[in-house]
């Protein structure tokens, strides 16, 4: 192969990966103003550490939290989340979110907690996150959502 051809290659291989990222942004993930089922959601208490285990489909998240400051209802706050993701699957890329959830289950606000990068290996023991994050006034639960591209195939 000549040079030009490896540029193009990665340009193609780009382009690629970004249609599929805005893809997976549009498609498939609860976005703010979606409704979440009473079974996915976790209540936020106001005490310190807060322990759980969450499952949905091919994703576990051992999770803790406090919540630090201000009142959920009225003003928000702030709250430090820490745990450990699980992904029963091979990917390439895995992405997990946090989604803050008034009394009706709608999402307010959903924020990063765990992004794997493509392609950079099984680190499974390397799937650790610690975040703080502002809780939006009137969050009175929470959930995790993900979207992930199975592992396609090995060179």
């Amino acid at each position: 192969m000549d040079k030009h051809s490896d540029v193009s290659s990665i340009k193609v291989g780009f382009l690629y990966l970004l249609v599929l990222l805005v893809c997976f942004a549009i498609s498939g993930c609860a976005g703010v103003g979606s409704t979440i089922p009473q079974e996915r959601r976790i209540s936020l208490t106001e005490t310190e550490n807060n322990q759980g285990n969450f499952s949905y489909g091919a994703l576990t998240v051992k999770y803790s939290y406090s919540l630090v400051g201000g009142n959920l209802i009225s003003a928000g706050s702030n709250m430090i989340l820490a745990g450990k993701i699980s992904y029963r699957d091979r990917f390439d890329s895995l992405d997990v979110r946090i989604l803050f959830l008034d009394a009706a289950g709608t999402v307010l606000r959903q924020e990063f907690v765990y992004s794997s990068g493509y392609r950079t290996g099984d680190k499974s023991s390397n799937r650790a996150f610690q975040k703080t994050f502002a809780v939006p006034a009137g969050s009175v639960a929470m959930t995790f959502n993900y979207s992930a591209q199975d592992r396609a195939g090995h060179r």
